[in-house]
């Protein structure tokens, strides 16, 4: 599981730095990796992933505090490099088998990106079919 969404990250990343677009097709394979795992292992993916549209949802000018609330608490866990929210993050990393050194990384290209609603449309729809099997 671990080596190929981290693959799968850093081909992702790799799209984003260069401008390009990042292919869906390599979400999709970590939508195929999630329905062959354990359980409990796709719930912590489940967490990473919605944390990352959490942190990469669009400011609106007349938002709700909560909202943004919300966005800076899911930027801080990924971001955080010392305390309990480091430690969570890095307790739910371990748990979903993914590398917490490239999964911040791959937030922090997400959050640059000019790509973030094509990434974070590709999310929801993994989550959702996740979410009806």
């Amino acid at each position: 599981m671990q080596n190929n969404f981290l693959k799968i990250i850093f081909i992702t990343m790799k799209k984003i730095r260069s401008n390009e677009h990042p292919k869906l097709n390599l979400l999709f394979n970590l939508e195929k990796k999630l329905q062959k795992e354990r359980p409990e292992q796709c719930l912590f993916i489940a967490v990473v992933l919605q944390a990352l549209l959490d942190a990469s949802k669009p400011e609106l000018k007349d938002e709700e505090y909560e909202i943004t609330y919300e966005r800076e608490r899911a930027r801080a866990w990924f971001f955080a490099s010392v305390g309990v929210t480091c430690s969570d993050f890095l307790t739910v990393c371990d748990h979903a088998g993914v590398d917490s050194s490239d999964t911040r990384v791959f937030a922090h290209q997400l959050l640059k990106s000019h790509q973030k609603t094509r990434v974070r449309r590709k999310i929801n729809l993994i989550l959702r079919k996740d979410l009806q099997l």
